[in-house]
């Protein structure tokens, strides 16, 4: 049976986990096994995994007598994307200091996108959401009690991101919300202190926390 953690995210992304721990690959057979549900819908998830680039096949010697067993093994990474990645640690020697960084170019992203002034100072989460939307995000929820705002969003325009560097996409979110705040209205940006983390709902998902 796998751990609590596993058990309660989504089932791809379960799938997801164990073959990211598993370093020689698992079989349908085994997923089944470790998640407690049939082979034919472990076969399922890992397909769709392969199907999306994320999972690869491998030939695995047989158990015995029988047929080579086919395993599945998280994909390679591309060598670009892994020169990407380490381009990107150098933005600084911690998560902070890399996400502070990209909270710089995330400003300046937004700048570059910025919408006319309005007359009158608008409500933060519809300057957040026309911003974002702007830059090719999608705000999927919004939840505001008491001054506090919780705002949902689809984080794929930086999902190439979020998977290996994700203080890079929470930065760059981060900067592109304070600066859409700070074009809206100086009371906004005078008013709201940002701060986004990932979404329990999903690996495409971040929530900004306005308070």
């Amino acid at each position: 049976m796998a751990d609590d953690n596993v058990i309660t995210a989504k089932p791809r992304e379960r799938v997801r986990a164990l073959l990211t721990d598993a370093a020689d690959g698992l079989d349908a057979h085994e997923v089944g096994r470790a998640l407690d549900v049939h082979v034919t819908t472990a076969r399922f998830h890992l397909k769709n995994l392969v199907d999306e680039g994320t999972a690869v096949t491998v030939q695995l010697a047989p158990e015995g007598v029988g047929r080579p067993r086919v395993a599945y093994r998280i994909a390679p990474q591309p060598a670009a994307d892994e020169l990407g990645s380490l381009l990107l640690m150098q933005l600084g020697a911690t998560s902070q200091q890399r996400e502070d960084a990209a909270a710089v170019a995330g400003r300046d992203w937004a700048r570059m996108h910025t919408a006319p002034p309005q007359a009158l100072p608008p409500d933060p989460v519809i300057a957040v959401e026309a911003a974002l939307t702007r830059l090719g995000f999608r705000v999927t929820g919004a939840l505001s009690e008491f001054g506090r705002h919780r705002v949902n969003v689809c984080s794929c325009p930086l999902k190439h991101l979020a998977g290996t560097v994700p203080e890079i996409a929470r930065g760059v979110v981060r900067g592109a919300v304070e600066e859409s705040l700070a074009a809206a209205s100086p009371i906004l940006d005078r008013t709201y202190a940002v701060h986004v983390e990932p979404d329990a709902s999903g690996n495409c998902s971040l929530t900004l926390i306005l308070t």
